[in-house]
Parts: C-alpha cells; sequence; structure tokens
C-alpha cells in the first residue's frame, strides 16, 4: 500500500512540475475570486486529476467503464420489478401516465450524480492526504476533480437514457434545450456540498460515515421513485417536500425529458438559489479552513 502511494504520489509530482503548478508560500491571502479562478488556470491539472479518479475507481475491473452504464441499468431492473411489476406502479407527469422503468431512470441518473459527487468529494481531501502534506497545490483542485469525475459517469449515463428514450419513449427532444441549465445549477450544488464536505471531513472523520445515512435518507424524500402530482391534494406535505433543494432539480429532469417542458420555475428557481447559497457557504468554509488541513492529516 505504501509503494503505491509512493507511486502515486511521484507521478503527480512530475506532473505538477510539467504544469508548473508548485506554489509560492505568501502571506497575503489568496481572495476568493482569486481561488476559484485557480479553477481555470489550472483547468489541466484539474482534468488529470479527475482522469486519476476515473481511472483508480475502475482499476481491475473486469468492465472498467462499461459499469457506467451497468449499474444505472441494474438498479432500473430492481427498482422496476419491485414498484413496476409488483405493485403495478403508473406514475403521472404534466402529459399523462408514464412507465414506471423509464420514470425511475429519469430521475434516478441526476440523483447518482449527485450522490456520487457528495462521497467523492467528502473523501477528496483525506484520500489524498500524501499529495496534500508534500506538494504545494491548489486544494480547491481536489474536491472539484471529485465532481468533475462524476459529472463524466453522469454524461455517460446519459447516453443510455437517451437510447432508451429513443426506443422505448416518450420522445420529446425540445426538453434537452433545458438540459445545459439543469446539469449547471446541478454542478454548482454538488460543488458547495463537496466543498463544504471535504473540509469538514479532515476535522470530523466520521462525516464521511454519517453521508451514508444522510443521503439514504435524502433519497426517499426526493421525488425519484414517486412523482410529485401524488401530493397535489397534500399543500403541506408539497411545500414540505419543495424545501428540498434537489426537488426543483429532479423535476426538472422529468418534465424536460418526459414532458418536453421547461422547469417549474418556482421550484428550480428555489433550487437554483440554494445552490448558489450552498456553493458561497461551502467554498468560504473550505477557503477558511484549508491552511489546517496538514495539521489534521
Amino acid at each position: 500500500m505504501r509503494q503505491c502511494l509512493g507511486a502515486v504520489s511521484l507521478a503527480l509530482l512530475r506532473d505538477l512540475r510539467e504544469h508548473d503548478v508548485l506554489l509560492r508560500l505568501e502571506s497575503v491571502d489568496t481572495p476568493m475570486i482569486a481561488d476559484l479562478g485557480a479553477l481555470v488556470e489550472r483547468r489541466e491539472l484539474l482534468g488529470d486529476f479527475a482522469w486519476r479518479q476515473l481511472r483508480s475507481r475502475y482499476k481491475g475491473s473486469v468492465l472498467g467503464f462499461g459499469w457506467n452504464f451497468l449499474i444505472p441499468l441494474l438498479q432500473l431492473v430492481v427498482f422496476w420489478i419491485l414498484f413496476g411489476v409488483l405493485l403495478g406502479t403508473r406514475p403521472r407527469t404534466e402529459t399523462g401516465e408514464q412507465s414506471y422503468a423509464v420514470f425511475l431512470f429519469v430521475g434516478l441518473l441526476p440523483w447518482t450524480f449527485f450522490a456520487n459527487s457528495l462521497q467523492s468529494g467528502a473523501a477528496s481531501i483525506v484520500s489524498n492526504a500524501t499529495i496534500v502534506k508534500k506538494v504545494r497545490l491548489p486544494l480547491q483542485l481536489l474536491p472539484a476533480a471529485s465532481v468533475l469525475s462524476s459529472l463524466a459517469n453522469f454524461l455517460l449515463s446519459l447516453v443510455v437514457l437517451f437510447i432508451v428514450l429513443a426506443v422505448f419513449g416518450p420522445r420529446h427532444p425540445e426538453g434537452l434545450l433545458w438540459l445545459p441549465l439543469l446539469v449547471a445549477a446541478q454542478i454548482v450544488m454538488n460543488l458547495g456540498l463537496a466543498y463544504l464536505l471535504s473540509a469538514l471531513n479532515v476535522h470530523f472523520r466520521d462525516v464521511e460515515h454519517i453521508l451514508g445515512i444522510v443521503l439514504l435518507a435524502w433519497y426517499f424524500l426526493t421525488p425519484v421513485l414517486f412523482p410529485i402530482s401524488i401530493l397535489a391534494d397534500k399543500p403541506r406535505e408539497l411545500f414540505l417536500l419543495e424545501l428540498n433543494p434537489m426537488t426543483g432539480v429532479i423535476v426538472g429532469y422529468q418534465r424536460a425529458l418526459l414532458d418536453g417542458l421547461p422547469p417549474d420555475w418556482w421550484t428550480f428557481g428555489y433550487s437554483a438559489i440554494a445552490a448558489l447559497v450552498l456553493f458561497v457557504v461551502g467554498f468560504a468554509y473550505f477557503r477558511r479552513t484549508k491552511d489546517d488541513f496538514e495539521s489534521y492529516l
């Protein structure tokens, strides 16, 4: 294990020198805008970290990147048998009843992107402790690389979803126009939570373990397994559900791909504002605590 970590560290050191990203120690704090600008200035290094994470995730497996397609399909089959076949569920959206398998698939993929971003982002600093302690680099690259890696998985999974929609329907190509907006809002939210959780996890290692339980509860409180229309005659419960910032995002994907409609601007607007707030809070906390990371690792 030590030999493996040493090899990884040496490889990263070579890459860092090639990209000229060894930083000088400065006594003056870097403004937040400059810290964000490092994500753009060091985009090649950011891509390298994301690519390394993708390769390490599937290293040694027979299917490799094929798991990006197989895992969501297996999840789809399990839930489809339970809810679609055994319980005979037929979810209703704006344009009528939908196949439960397709309905589930549309919500499951963005949720998986969200959950993977948070789980890998929370561990991004601790799992790279050797690099953090030995190499001077913009630490904000590490959580961002985790989100970028999850984004790549999500985009690959979307290919499978588009094929399913083209073959089985519903076919609403006009809804694709809204996908960039939905993905952008989700990236901002994922980044904010990844920065917050990665910093918290350095100081409180229980965060990584508690996160799994929180995500499980969050999953069942998000309209992935059920349509939001089931609460149409329950305004109080609907209001509480819409307080979940992931509700507007998931419903946005469902409206775009299943109905060819734009997001519900009220719920999506709330989700977008929540995403911005989470990003500002998460990134500010990350900046404030990052100088102490080495002493806790």
